[in-house]
C-alpha cells in the first residue's frame, strides 16, 4: 500500500496524527494476510465475497471494531474499490440497530422481560453477514411477537432504532428557522433542490452516494417523484418516499421480489425479502418511519407521529411514510 498517500487521506478526513500509524498498520496487516493466500493480492483486488471473508476474519480475531471498519472504508474509498466500499458501508450503516433494540426494550418492558427475549441470543458482532443479520432479526422479532402485543412492539421501534442525535439536524433547523422564516413549504422546496444538487455532485465526481452509483437515470427518477428527497405536504401531513437503496438495479430489474430487494435500505431485514422462510414482521419498518420524522421533530422542537404507508418488506413496491406536523406548523393553506 502507499502509506504516504493514505496518511494524507486520513488527515483529510480529520483523523488525528496520534491514530494514523495504527490505522495504516491495520490495513498493512490485512494486505499481508491476503498475500499469504495469493502473493499478488492487494485490497484493490477484493470483490464482495472476499470482502465479507476479510470481515469474518476480523470478527474471529476480535478486530472488528468500529474504528477498524471505518479505516477499511476510507481505504476502499481512496483506492476506488467500490465492491469493498459497499460491503463495509453496509456493515457500518445501521450497525447500532439491534443494540438499541436491546436497550429500548429494557426501558419499555423492563430488563427481566428483555432478557427473556434475548435469551441465548447474544448481541450480534459488528460485521455480521447480511444473511445472518436477517436471521437474527427474524428470531428477535418472532420472540417479541410471541411475548408482547403489537402496540408494545411498535412502541419499542417507533422512534427509530438508529442513533439520531439532534446535533445531526441543526443545519435543517437553520434552513427552516432562518432561510425559510419557519415556512414549511419553503423548507421542503429548498430541501428537494439540495438533494438533487447532492446527487448531481456525486454523479459528476463519480463517487458512490451511500453505497450506490448515481447517473442521469437515477436523477431523473428522483426528479419524477417530489416525495423523494423533498416531501409533499397535504394539510398537516408530509408524505415522503425513500430513494431506492440501489436505484440503478431497482430500475432495471423486472422480477418484483428482486426489485423490492434492491429498494430496501435496512441491512437487518434486506435479505429476508429474498428468503420467504425469514419473513420479518413489517412493523420493523416503523424504525424507518422514525428516521424520516426525526428532522421535523428537531425543527419543530417536539415529538411527532409517523406512519408507514407502504414498505417493500410488506410486499409493496416502494417505502412511503406520513409525518404528522404539529398544529403550530406554518403553512400557506
Amino acid at each position: 500500500m502507499d502509506q504516504k498517500t493514505f496518511h494524507g487521506y486520513l488527515l483529510s478526513w480529520g483523523v488525528g496524527e496520534e491514530k494514523i500509524d495504527s490505522r495504516i498498520n491495520f490495513v498493512t496487516e490485512i494486505e499481508e494476510r491476503l498475500k499469504s493466500q495469493v502473493p499478488t493480492w492487494t485490497l484493490a483486488d477484493v470483490n464482495c465475497a472476499s470482502a465479507q471473508s476479510i470481515v469474518n476474519t476480523l470478527i474471529d480475531r476480535k478486530e472488528n471494531s468500529l474504528e477498524n471498519l471505518q479505516t477499511l472504508l476510507l481505504y476502499a474509498q481512496m483506492i476506488g474499490n467500490d465492491a469493498l466500499y459497499v460491503v463495509i458501508h453496509q456493515h457500518l450503516d445501521g450497525y447500532e440497530v439491534i443494540d438499541n433494540l436491546y436497550k429500548k426494550l429494557g426501558q419499555v418492558v423492563g430488563e427481566d422481560l428483555r432478557d427473556i427475549v434475548f435469551e441465548e441470543m447474544p448481541l450480534p458482532p459488528l460485521g455480521l453477514s447480511a444473511r445472518e443479520k436477517s436471521i437474527y432479526t427474524y428470531r428477535a422479532m418472532n420472540r417479541l411477537e410471541e411475548i408482547f402485543d403489537s402496540g408494545t412492539v411498535r412502541e419499542v421501534i417507533k422512534d427509530s432504532l438508529r442513533d439520531l442525535p439532534e446535533s445531526m439536524y441543526q443545519t435543517n433547523k437553520k434552513y427552516f428557522d432562518i432561510d425559510c422564516n419557519k415556512d414549511i413549504d419553503c423548507y421542503l422546496l429548498k430541501k428537494g433542490s439540495r438533494f438533487l444538487e447532492t446527487l448531481s455532485h456525486y454523479k459528476n465526481e463519480n463517487k458512490l452516494f451511500f453505497g450506490q452509483e448515481i447517473d442521469d437515470q437515477v436523477i431523473a427518477y428522483v426528479e419524477s417523484n417530489k416525495e423523494i428527497g423533498q416531501g409533499i405536504r397535504k394539510g398537516n401531513v408530509i408524505y415522503e418516499t425513500k430513494i431506492p437503496y440501489n436505484t440503478k438495479a431497482f430500475l432495471s430489474e423486472k422480477d418484483p421480489e428482486i426489485k423490492r430487494y434492491h429498494y430496501c435500505h435496512c441491512p437487518w431485514v434486506r435479505e429476508s425479502i429474498r428468503r420467504s422462510a425469514l419473513k420479518v414482521n413489517p412493523v420493523f419498518c416503523q424504525c424507518s418511519a422514525g428516521f424520516h420524522k426525526k428532522p421535523y421533530e428537531v425543527i419543530f422542537g417536539q415529538p411527532l407521529k409517523a406512519e408507514v404507508l407502504k414498505s417493500v418488506l410488506n410486499g409493496d413496491d416502494i417505502c412511503r411514510f406520513a409525518i404528522f406536523l404539529p398544529d403550530s406548523a406554518s403553512t400557506k393553506d
